[in-house]
């Protein structure tokens, strides 16, 4: 992961975040649809606080401890995020994708090209909000497990906190078609 620059999948390509994909992210993250469902995402969400994010994305990134891609679909531009995050001997991962590209599969594909580079970092670990059941099964279709554990996590979009399903990526034999198919650009 640490010189992965893009990733490229049937219909996307993973890139890291530029500055001037702040609109966009804006735009997205300011639906309660979307924002609602993260965990460090307040509502509303403006323009600036995307340019914020990404600058101390960047900032981040030469630590190694952090990595995040735009998801582009050819001939639209960003649709998502994911990433994963260093969460004590592990690593956190999460995405989002703007509501007008939900249910078309876009999600699965770009985790499962994602999670097959981020694996490598080591141990790899998700979770869901309990009423966002879409999310967890993107996240098994991937690979990921239910550990059994529940924990409670605030939610900035919606100002308290909420019950969290906590998820495992598991064996190289239950990850996605769609992880093997992915072209990396190092």
């Amino acid at each position: 992961m640490r010189d992965v620059i893009e990733i490229e999948t049937k219909r996307l390509k993973l890139r890291r975040l530029r500055m001037s994909d702040a609109q966009r992210i804006a735009q997205f993250c300011d639906d309660p649809g979307v924002g609602r469902n993260l965990a460090a995402t307040p509502l509303p969400y403006l323009p600036s606080a995307a340019e914020g994010w990404i600058m101390i994305t960047h900032a981040r990134a030469p630590l190694g401890r952090d990595f995040v891609y735009a998801v582009d679909l050819p001939g639209e531009g960003l649709i998502g995020v994911l990433g994963a995050h260093q969460r004590g001997d592990g690593f956190e991962f999460g995405y989002w994708f703007g509501r007008p590209f939900w249910n078309q599969g876009f999600a699965t594909e770009a985790a499962g090209a994602f999670v097959s580079e981020a694996g490598k970092l080591g141990d790899l670990q998700a979770g869901h909000f309990v009423d966002n059941p879409a999310s967890g099964r993107v996240l098994a279709k991937v690979g990921f497990a239910y550990t059994g554990e529940t924990k409670t996590m605030f939610s900035l979009g919606r100002g308290e906190s909420v019950a969290c399903k906590r998820m495992r990526y598991g064996p190289a034999a239950t990850r996605s078609p769609s992880a093997h198919e992915a072209l990396v650009m190092h």
